[in-house]
């Protein structure tokens, strides 16, 4: 039985990950859902990089202080290293952030 009281979304307070703006290139599905497949970064010497394998483990949709963002926990492989980053989805901003820190 509801009366309203958690009506409203949970917030995951303030996001404390470094994070770096990124260009990500994404799939939709039949269903609407957003897949990323591909990273484009930059490094701290200005050199472009491209991450084409990326492995998708978890997505949620979360609010950080308010703000809607869809959190993509993912994984990737690079020689014989595997990388796990999480990226970032503003969707009132309409774009993609990074984060390298692990999951």
């Amino acid at each position: 039985m509801g009366i309203g009281t958690n009506t409203q979304n949970p917030d995951e307070g303030e996001l404390k990950r470094d994070l770096e703006k990124i260009a990500c290139g994404v799939w939709f599905t039949s269903t609407g859902s957003v897949m990323p497949k591909l990273v484009k970064y930059q490094d701290d010497e200005g050199l472009l990089h491209t991450i084409s394998q990326i492995h998708v483990l978890t997505q949620e949709k979360k609010y950080y202080c308010g703000i809607p963002i869809q959190e993509y926990r993912c994984s990737t492989v690079l020689g014989n290293q595997e990388y796990l980053f999480r990226l970032y989805y503003y969707l009132e901003e309409n774009c993609w952030k990074i984060s390298w820190e692990g999951i």
